[in-house]
């Protein structure tokens, strides 16, 4: 089932038994524009997004998002599918199983106005977090996960090369004004957010 999280913003799960949590998608409509980051599988929810896409026929798909190279997931189907290209770091072009039609880079300005906020020494070198400052909203991948509800954590030490820098490279989201974290993994946060990045990275 495909849910509206926040105005503007689907979202779509697929359980993995493997993690013990969701993998999770979003679907962001903006002004005059769509785009899909980190898809998992759709399975039966694929009419349920091309009903979403004409309920809002002003605002077409653009392209998919990746924040790293390990969420490739369904892109490629829904690349084919919906006649888009995929978006991936310029530091994670290298690792796909398929092809990414085009980069980004930090600082990068995206679709529906997604700001790339590139992340040091994560899990992959082109970890990227996506920033909707209209929507006070932070969309992480493999930075963050949220494994238990209401909380957030990293992913396991051995999933990077100093688990302590990988932390440290977190405090960038810091600068930014965010109440609402959604993470590829896990279960996002609506509210307060920051408040609890903020309290993780201090522990």
């Amino acid at each position: 089932m495909i849910k509206e999280i926040i105005p503007g913003v689907f979202g779509w799960s697929e359980y993995s038994e493997e993690k013990g949590l969701d993998f999770n998608g979003y679907l962001i409509i903006g002004k005059e524009e769509s785009v899909i980051i980190d898809p998992p599988d759709l399975g039966n929810d694929e009419v349920e997004l091309k009903n979403l896409f004409d309920k809002y026929p002003s605002c077409p798909l653009k392209g998919i998002l990746l924040t790293n190279v390990h969420h490739e997931r369904a892109s490629n189907s829904l690349k084919n599918r919906f006649s888009v290209p995929v978006w991936v770091n310029e530091r994670d072009k290298e690792g796909l199983e398929i092809s990414a039609g085009n980069t980004f880079r930090e600082g990068d300005t995206l679709f529906c106005g997604i700001q790339a906020i590139q992340l040091e020494d994560q899990k992959s070198p082109g970890e990227t977090a996506f920033y909707m400052k209209d929507q006070k909203t932070m969309l992480v991948g493999d930075a963050l996960i949220g494994k238990v509800p209401g909380q957030i954590n990293m992913l396991p030490a051995d999933k990077f090369k100093d688990p302590v820098k990988a932390k440290a490279g977190l405090q960038k989201l810091m600068s930014y004004e965010f109440e609402t974290l959604l993470v590829g993994d896990g279960v996002s946060i609506l509210k307060g957010a920051k408040e609890t990045v903020a309290t993780f990275l201090a522990s």
